[in-house]
């Protein structure tokens, strides 16, 4: 005899029926399109997990050390010549909102490094994986786009209320003192591309292979250290960043793409430091 079809039973009450639209049939949705036999081994698994571990190891010891801004603000000052030439210790004769800006890039950079450029590699060379497969294509983007705007709506609202705080207007933006609006807009231009290298990160690179044996469960594995990377930050945010890395990594996997989690990234990111320079009155004071 044939097994049994499976009966599926909707949800009873109104909670159970409203979880079920907004949640969980997302999550079936993503097991029954992604978990497959043969679709990847335990090998490339063990290999994303240990990468993972390995990049965000150096980002913590290396890119955050104050050592390693400092050689690299060098690097970019003294070989690469980013403020023309420079006589005696660049970083004590320079003006210090340019050793300031420097030193925020070189994270930037860092940054980029390990999160894009060093996954890239794997899952081109090493996975033999297509980089689309880390959510780099555009379609349905605009689709989706509603989606990401609607969410932005009530964290833009959170921002502007915990931008009173001291502990926020400490921490934002990273580049504490903008000499000028077009030192501002350049970093802003880096915090960006560093927002965009973490998101191919943890919502392509970790979930991409994770989805075909875990599913949507390869959401709880990214979404741990990326509440963690939050902790040197204001508590709400490290406590908001749980939520948000759940929900950026299920609509990363349903809609096949990471740019809306790039968008609105960057959108809460700027808001936050022009926040923050609003209640500190830098617009009053700013060069135009």
């Amino acid at each position: 005899m044939g097994r049994k079809k499976e009966v599926k039973v909707a949800p009873s009450g109104p909670i159970m029926r409203l979880l079920d639209w907004a949640l969980l049939s997302h999550l079936r949705a993503i097991d029954e399109e992604y978990v497959k036999p043969g679709a990847t081994t335990d090998g490339r698994v063990l290999t994303v997990v240990y990468v993972s571990c390995m990049v965000l190891f150096l980002l913590n010891y290396l890119v955050l050390s104050h050592d390693y801004q400092v050689w690299a603000a060098r690097l970019l000052i003294d070989t690469l010549g980013i403020w023309g030439p420079v006589t005696g210790d660049s970083l004590q004769t320079l003006e210090p909102w340019k050793v300031s800006l420097t030193m925020r890039i070189s994270w930037s950079l860092g940054c980029m490094f390990f999160y894009l450029v060093i996954p890239g590699i794997v899952h081109l060379f090493l996975l033999k994986r297509p980089l689309t497969g880390l959510g780099l294509s555009p379609r349905g983007f605009f689709k989706h786009l509603w989606i990401y705007a609607l969410l932005f709506l009530p964290v833009a609202g959170c921002v502007w209320v915990v931008s009173y705080q001291e502990a926020f207007q400490k921490t934002y933006p990273f580049y504490r003192y903008p000499d000028s609006i077009q030192s501002l807009l350049l970093w802003e231009a880096f915090y960006a591309l560093q927002f965009f290298s973490l998101e191919v990160f943890f919502r392509g690179f970790m979930l991409n292979e994770l989805k075909h044996k875990w599913g949507w469960r390869a959401v709880l594995f990214m979404m741990t250290p990326y509440c963690m990377i939050h902790f040197s930050k204001p508590g709400l945010e490290a406590l908001g960043a749980i939520i948000a890395g759940s929900v950026l990594g299920i609509l990363a996997l349903r809609t096949k793409n990471i740019w809306g989690g790039v968008t609105i990234h960057v959108a809460v990111a700027w808001s936050m430091d022009f926040a923050s320079l609003l209640q500190r009155d830098w617009f009053d004071k700013m060069k135009w």
